[in-house]
């Protein structure tokens, strides 16, 4: 699949060379777009794509598609798989969902909430890291998740760990176990674990 990712942080880069490296056309969208980096403007990048991921704060999550406009965005699929924190770590939106939000403000685009619940050295190959996991995905679309979810396969992660919660409304409590990751990250004073749901 031809594959926009818009940032080129630790999330994008991780992302970005796993889903290469299964064989997807992996493009690099920037908002300081250079050539001797191989990265694109961030809507020269959606627009010849099929997914966008937006490995992003996700405080900048609205700019950053506003930027890229919502004709350009219209029928993508957009894997979100961001944050959003203060600078003092706090939730930025306490009792609302970064994901539903974009999908109100960009109803044509099909947004599809998954991977925010870990470390970005958890997202590919998750089982090298930790000897069980979940991931969580959320969105309106069935279609979209259902690529997604190949996506997913494709980045290591086994069928019986890939967890379908609903619609994007259920993106509000993976984003709201923020905490829960933080707190278990001082506890354990490592990165190198998973929230998972044993059954």
């Amino acid at each position: 699949m031809k594959i926009a990712v818009l940032g080129t942080g630790k999330v994008g880069t991780a992302l970005g060379t796993g889903l290469a490296a299964a064989g997807h056309q992996v493009t690099y969208g920037s908002r300081t777009p250079s050539i001797e980096a191989g990265t694109l403007s961030q809507q020269d990048a959606v627009t010849v794509a099929e997914v966008v991921i937006t490995a992003v704060p996700g405080t900048a999550l609205a700019d950053t598609l506003r930027d890229v406009g919502a004709d350009v965005l219209a029928d993508k699929i957009v894997l979100d798989p961001s944050a959003a924190f203060t600078p003092e770590m706090a939730m930025a939106y306490p009792g609302a969902s970064v994901a539903q939000r974009a999908q109100a403000s960009f109803p044509r685009a099909r947004v599809v909430k998954t991977l925010n619940t870990m470390n970005f050295a958890v997202m590919v190959n998750p089982l090298d890291t930790v000897p069980d996991a979940t991931v969580f995905v959320s969105g309106d679309d069935a279609a979209a998740k259902t690529v997604v979810t190949g996506l997913l396969a494709d980045l290591g992660w086994p069928s019986r760990a890939i967890l379908d919660l609903g619609g994007i409304d259920t993106a509000l409590a993976t984003e709201h176990a923020a905490p829960l990751f933080f707190a278990t990250v001082r506890a354990l004073q490592t990165a190198a674990f998973n929230i998972t749901i044993s059954r």
